[in-house]
């Protein structure tokens, strides 16, 4: 009872902890570059216009993603009232859920011990705490990829379950509506199959009714691609069936087929991604792997969940175009497997000191970093010129810096578990509250549109009212601007966007234009434009009305966004 007991208070103070580390920092920040803004923005329109079939951003379809992460968002947006808060709610929820499914997948299959190690181990991946806490699509496909993995081992398993079955296939169909490679969770079927086959797990629950799992899947596809499909097909709207054959071909086939940017070698997930971002497992792996043969033959489910996720890793590797949080759903049964080595063999002195001497010298390393920020005029000159910031911020992350370093070292007077906790908790909630907090005005361009702001009403109070167009679009900048902004597409080729700005500038004295530097933007005596400072490393010029030539040769008919 006293050992049930201590078992319990563990798991429940670890949940805790993980909730402290995941929820930390809601709120104080801003939508950051490159993609949350994207997805915030989507959502933000989608509450705006009540429109939330399909993804819009300024006003123009966005092709690349199904809608969920992006209903996400907005449901919490419309709940609590603030974008900031909202953007981050899914991937947090998920990724707690993930770990949840872990913990009891991991203890139906082996013991409470085994579900703590495990879950332990997941929490101190980077990849799953750095995808926890941002906006991006990734944790939230992964979490329902993850429920249809516990699904298929519940019920080929554990006990037979048409319940965990279904919601298997119900899992893999949000997944897909949420990104395409929801599917993933089917690919264990292939070892469970086998398994099945050499009398390894049950026979009995292979029936007639497995069939009806994949239905299940495409229903909730429907749920959403079906009123999209009747739009597209039976209405004929051609900015519809353009989304459409984005959606289904272009951002799936095609693009894991004849990938047409992150393109990487074929080992870069084995050599580049897993060594880093999912070292705390791997590490046990390195130090238990000698018994991992028998442990897996001895355990089916382990084996299928080893077996999935080298399928996992090969699917992806096979393409050309990879980022490393494409695997992020394998992750969880790493350190599944894991967890069960380190569970069966014991956490030896080797591993303690091995983890003790990351800690050790990650703690280091950002102190010395803190130290040098606050003491090195050199460093910190140059660190205000590459990122256009000021001495004030530099000076405040140096001491966040000093102050994370500091207390992670008097972590490793802790015995390992409350060492591994305490260091975990330090070198994630001071970063993502304090940290962003600091960071945020430069990893948003407020600032810039404020200046803008500033110098149009200036120019333009003989004339009223202003309207502003923007060329070499990104979401950040629709976003956060204080003013109603057009732009001319973020797809469209740069000689035709040119000359449509153009001619919106010219087509009315109250006009200004924002314009990269770099652009080098025709059809205007830049001699005229003024520069508004820099943001996301771009210098920004305001081009205002006077500025255009009375002709232009570039073709002028893109459509303009409003």
């Amino acid at each position: 009872m006293t050992n049930i007991f201590r078992h319990e208070r563990k798991v429940f103070l670890l949940f805790v902890v993980a909730a402290i580390i995941i929820f930390s920092g809601l709120g104080f920040r801003d939508a950051w570059p490159p993609d949350e803004p994207r997805f915030a923005l989507v959502a933000r329109e989608m509450v705006t216009s009540g429109q939330w079939l399909i993804p819009m951003r300024g006003g123009e379809i966005y092709p690349d993603k199904p809608p969920v992460f992006m209903w996400g968002i907005a449901l919490f947006y419309v709940l609590t009232g603030s974008l900031s808060v909202a953007m981050l709610l899914p991937n947090a929820i998920a990724s707690l859920v993930t770990l949840t499914v872990t913990y009891r997948l991991s203890r139906a299959l082996a013991d409470e011990r085994t579900a703590i190690l495990s879950m332990l181990l997941l929490l101190l991946s980077p990849q799953f705490l750095i995808q926890a806490k941002f906006a991006q699509i990734d944790a939230l496909v992964a979490c329902f990829i993850w429920v249809g993995i516990y699904g298929f081992i519940r019920h080929f398993c554990i006990a037979e379950s048409w319940r965990c079955y279904f919601i298997a296939w119900g899992a893999m169909g949000l997944g897909i509506i949420t990104k395409g490679v929801g599917f993933l969770p089917i690919f264990i079927l292939i070892p469970l199959s086998f398994l099945t086959f050499k009398k390894q797990l049950p026979t009995t629950r292979w029936k007639k009714r497995t069939l009806l799992g994949p239905l299940v899947m495409l229903g909730v596809v429907l749920v959403w691609l079906g009123p999209v499909l009747y739009l597209g097909a039976h209405q004929q709207d051609p900015t519809i069936q353009q989304y459409l054959s984005n959606i289904l071909l272009k951002q799936t086939a095609q693009r894991y087929a004849n990938a047409w940017h992150h393109i990487e070698p074929w080992y870069y997930y084995i050599f580049k991604v897993i060594p880093v971002f999912w070292f705390p497992a791997l590490i046990v792996l390195a130090f238990k792997g000698k018994g991992i043969k028998r442990l897996l033959s001895d355990n089916p489910a382990y084996l299928a969940l080893a077996v999935w996720v080298l399928l996992v890793v090969a699917f992806f590797s096979f393409s050309p175009g990879k980022r490393g949080v494409y695997v992020l759903p394998a992750l969880p049964a790493v350190a599944m497997i894991s967890g069960l080595l380190l569970s069966r063999s014991g956490i030896s002195k080797a591993i303690g000191n091995f983890a003790r001497s990351v800690t050790l010298v990650i703690s280091l390393v950002v102190f010395i970093t803190g130290t040098v920020l606050l003491l090195n005029e050199k460093t910190a000159s140059s660190l205000i010129l590459r990122f256009h910031s000021d001495l004030s911020t530099i000076t405040k992350l140096g001491a966040i810096c000093l102050l994370i370093g500091m207390m992670g070292l008097f972590t490793q007077f802790l015995n390992l578990s409350k060492h591994l906790v305490s260091w975990l908790v330090i070198i994630t909630v001071i970063p993502s509250t304090m940290g962003v907090w600091i960071l945020n005005e430069i990893r948003t361009p407020s600032q810039l549109l404020v200046r803008a702001q500033t110098q149009m009403s200036f120019l333009s109070t003989s004339i009223g009212n202003f309207d502003v167009g923007i060329v070499d679009v990104k979401e950040q900048y629709l976003l956060y601007s204080p003013f109603p902004l057009a732009h001319f597409g973020y797809h469209t080729e740069k000689e035709r966007e040119n000359g449509t700005a153009w001619a919106w500038l010219k087509a009315r004295p109250a006009r200004f234009l924002l314009a990269p530097k770099d652009y080098l933007f025709q059809c205007v005596d830049l001699e005229k434009a003024l520069s508004l400072g820099f943001a996301h490393r771009d210098e920004w010029l305001l081009i205002s009305s006077d500025a255009a030539y009375a002709t232009c040769s570039l073709p002028s008919d893109a459509p303009v966004y409003r």
